[in-house]
């Protein structure tokens, strides 16, 4: 269904090099280094920050040739962005916003090399945030999910929590971050009174972001424009989220039948509670834990005794559809710089 996976940030630049002109220059200063004798060794221009209404705001910056925008671009001018835009709605208002300030849409741009390949000169994408909302049916339903999500490991990331009301996992790669949407709106400033909040509330709303960065961009082939779809990025949420789709075994009575019996004792000492410190060294303890994760226990995590109450919507967790009520539209956006 249309906005269930949408964009909640994006980093774009793009250099124009295809002819001599030079487009408005737009920054919020220049930083400028200089060496023992007074020479400037280094420039660089600060962003320009344009607001919008609700306290929203973009960054953008342009020397003249290279051109860039950064922010929450759905989310501008608009009260909320419990909901948001898709792929090419992003894109199609980050560029309507480039052309009222009298600049460059960002494009897709290949131009042939001698050796009959091509070389991309469009834009490219440093940061994308993709992000879809769950529904878990209550306040409670929620924190127990963050709590349960609190337990889970992921394969080199780190990971943080804040309570049982979001909990993260971040890597140089990409981030991965759960939240009770109505609590973070609270944080925010929205009255409790608003209908938005109080629907959160009532429906549970479990909001997951993943944070794109360079490095995770680049390796799935998504940093030049003309190679990003909403199918790409889609695909991309579903492998990252991977961990709302294992199943929880620990509570079944046969488990410990189907573990390795080398690894068995970990698992049962885990189940009663125990500290596995005390069991073994550390690196013994990696080397189980990782074969202890392929039947959804993770003897790194202290033992949840709590038991989620509808174990099902761990696992078949589905996005939640954007209500017939809810409106995407933004007001106009204000496009003067902050100082000017």
């Amino acid at each position: 269904m249309a906005n269930e996976i949408f964009i909640d940030w994006l980093s774009i630049s793009q250099l124009h090099t295809e002819t001599e002109q030079f487009h408005p220059i737009i920054a919020g200063g220049i930083m400028v280094e200089y060496d023992a004798i007074g020479n400037a060794r280094y420039e660089r221009v600060r962003a320009a920050t344009f607001p919008g209404s609700h306290e929203t705001s973009l960054r953008i910056k342009s020397d003249g040739k290279h051109i860039s925008l950064s922010g929450n671009v759905g989310r501008f001018s608009r009260k909320d962005n419990l909901f948001n835009l898709g792929w090419s709605q992003t894109l199609q208002k980050a560029n309507r916003i480039m052309l009222a300030r009298g600049l460059p849409a960002f494009k897709a741009a290949r131009i042939p090399t001698a050796i009959g390949e091509s070389q991309s000169f469009g834009a490219r994408v440093s940061r994308l945030d993709i992000t879809c909302n769950f529904a878990t049916g209550s306040e409670s339903q929620a924190r127990a999910l963050i709590r349960w999500l609190a337990n889970r490991s992921v394969s080199r990331m780190k990971k943080g929590r804040a309570g049982d009301e979001s909990v993260w996992w971040v890597n140089t790669r990409h981030m991965l971050k759960a939240y009770i949407k109505h609590i973070e709106m609270q944080k925010h400033g929205c009255s409790e009174d608003d209908p938005v909040y109080q629907w959160c509330k009532e429906q549970g709303v479990v909001r997951v972001e993943i944070e794109l960065k360079r490095r995770l961009l680049s390796d799935e082939g998504l940093r030049n424009l003309e190679n990003i779809t909403q199918e790409k990025l889609e695909q991309v949420f579903h492998e990252e989220t991977e961990i709302f789709r294992q199943v929880d075994r620990s509570d079944e009575p046969d488990i410990l039948d189907a573990i390795p019996s080398k690894s068995r004792i970990y698992a049962a000492a885990w189940f009663a509670g125990q500290d596995l410190v005390n069991l073994a060294s550390q690196a013994t303890l990696y080397r189980h834990a990782k074969i202890l994760r392929e039947y959804g226990i993770d003897i790194m995590e202290p033992r949840n005794i709590e038991q989620f109450p509808v174990k099902v919507q761990i696992v078949d967790l589905k996005p939640l559809s954007m209500p017939d009520w809810y409106t995407l539209e933004d007001e106009k956006p204000r496009l003067k710089a902050v100082g000017e």
